[in-house]
């Protein structure tokens, strides 16, 4: 088999209708992955023509996950592969100026969509599979107005953790990605994060969805077999350090 293979792996992904998850159910697809996509929204046409099946799911929905599961292994049987890459950004208030409601919100979807997956997932898996996470660098570094965004992707990490550990004598890896701004319609074109990204990574650009795809491929296939409880970081050396032009611009 060629190395990276994904050919004939039964992949369950969520948030795979856009973003970085459409990225990822493309990619798959190509290399020949049976893809079951989970979304409160429709995936484009193509990725269904290419053979791909779509279940409307609310992450944050209990019955919504364990029904998604139950009809991905009735299609597939069991999966090789999930990624869960569901969620969304906060509303960029202070701690003490935030709004409970709004909170409990990003709760549900964020914390508890990644508590669902773990919880329910792997009863659905063979042994030897793959689990990934998406988090992001906020739940690495807490930045003012982020605390709720950074409190919930932090949460993603730490489960994700347990979750190797737990899961690691059925040879299930568990790994998250964490990637810092990425060019997505969860980030609008006028977002101080486009500007900031072109300052602050190393390589002075902000991520395009292709950036990360590779990154889900590895983790995915068998080659990456003994990495398990890791955070790969892709923000292209944002949490690395800042270039002595940057700092200077801050200093002024």
């Amino acid at each position: 088999m060629p190395a990276f293979s994904l050919d004939g792996k039964t992949v369950f992904i969520t948030g795979g209708a856009s973003g970085i998850g459409l990225g990822t159910c493309e990619r798959f697809l190509r290399e020949g992955a049976r893809v079951f996509i989970a979304d409160i929204q429709a995936p484009p046409q193509a990725v269904l023509d290419a053979g791909a099946v779509f279940q409307h799911v609310d992450v944050s929905k209990r019955e919504d996950v364990i029904a998604a599961f139950a009809q991905a292994e009735e299609q597939f049987g069991l999966l090789d592969v999930i990624i869960h890459n569901a969620g969304r950004p906060g509303r960029g208030k202070h701690l003490t100026e935030s709004d409970e409601a709004v909170l409990d919100e990003l709760v549900a979807l964020n914390f508890y969509g990644t508590y669902y997956m773990l919880k329910y997932g792997p009863r659905h898996m063979r042994d030897g599979g793959s689990i990934i996470t998406t988090a992001s660098v906020a739940g690495l570094q807490q930045n003012e107005g982020f605390f709720d965004y950074s409190a919930t992707k932090a949460a993603t990490i730490s489960m994700t953790k347990t979750a190797a550990v737990e899961l690691g004598l059925r040879g299930i890896r568990c790994n998250t990605v964490a990637p810092g701004p990425v060019k997505t319609p969860m980030l609008p074109p006028t977002h101080v994060l486009n500007t900031l990204a072109k300052q602050l990574s190393a390589l002075g650009r902000i991520a395009q969805v292709d950036d990360l795809v590779g990154v889900y491929h590895f983790l995915a296939s068998d080659e990456s077999r003994y990495v398990t409880g890791h955070t790969m970081v892709v923000d292209g050396g944002r949490l690395t350090g800042f270039r002595q032009a940057v700092l200077a611009r801050l200093a002024d």
